[in-house]
C-alpha cells in the first residue's frame, strides 16, 4: 500500500503594510482582495501605525517597533512598505528627514501619500489620475464631489464598490511609489 503525499501548499511571501490610519488599512485590505483573486503567493501583514502616534517620524518608529516584535516571534517581512500623508511630513522637514533616514535603515519604503490618502484615492478614479488638490481639505472636497458615498475610514468592501484592479492601475500610473509596490506583490 502506498502512502499519499500531502498536497503541496505553496508558500505565501509575506509583505509588510504599515498604515497611517483606517483608510489605509482597508486600501491594504483591497490590495490583499486582488492578490487572491489573481491566486498570487504573496500575503499581506497589514500593520495599522496610527493609534498612539501622530506624524510620520513616530509611525515610522511605531513600524520598526513592530518590526522586531515580529522578528521575534517567527521572522519580520523582508519587503517592508508605509503608507503616510505627506502633508504632515511638511510641517516639519527635520522631523521628515529624520523619518526617512529611520525607513531607509530598517529597509522600509514610504509611500508619501501627496497630499493626502483622499487625494491618491481620487487619483483612482477615471478621469482623475492626474488631479493633484493642494491640500487635504482640497482633497477631501474633491473625492467627494466624484464619490458623493465616500465616508472617511473605507474598508475594503465599500472600496471594491468603486474601485477595481484597473483603477489601481491608473493611480500607479502617476505614483511611482504605489507602481514599487504593486509591482512588489505582483499586481503589476
Amino acid at each position: 500500500m502506498s502512502r499519499r503525499r500531502p498536497p503541496h501548499i505553496e508558500l505565501r511571501r509575506p509583505v509588510y503594510i504599515g498604515c497611517e490610519g483606517a483608510s489605509e488599512v482597508g486600501y491594504a485590505g483591497f490590495l490583499q482582495d486582488l492578490i487572491r483573486d489573481a491566486n498570487l503567493p504573496v500575503h499581506l501583514h497589514v500593520d495599522e501605525l496610527g493609534p498612539g502616534t501622530g506624524d510620520p517620524l513616530s509611525r515610522i518608529e511605531m513600524a520598526v517597533h513592530r518590526l522586531k516584535l515580529l522578528q521575534r516571534k517567527r521572522g519580520a517581512p523582508a519587503e517592508r512598505f508605509a503608507l503616510l500623508d505627506f502633508d504632515q511630513a511638511e510641517r516639519d522637514p527635520r522631523r521628515a528627514d529624520r523619518t526617512r533616514k529611520l525607513a531607509a535603515d530598517n529597509g522600509i519604503t514610504i509611500l508619501w501619500q501627496r497630499p493626502c490618502f483622499e487625494a491618491v484615492l481620487l487619483r483612482h478614479l477615471e478621469g482623475k489620475a492626474a488631479n493633484r488638490p493642494p491640500d487635504t481639505p482640497g482633497a477631501i472636497k474633491a473625492l467627494e464631489k466624484e464619490w458623493p458615498e465616500y465616508k472617511k475610514t473605507m474598508t475594503r468592501a465599500n472600496l471594491a464598490r468603486r474601485i477595481d484592479r484597473d483603477a489601481v492601475l491608473r493611480a500607479a500610473g502617476v505614483e511611482a511609489e504605489l507602481q514599487t509596490l504593486l509591482r512588489c506583490i505582483g499586481v503589476l
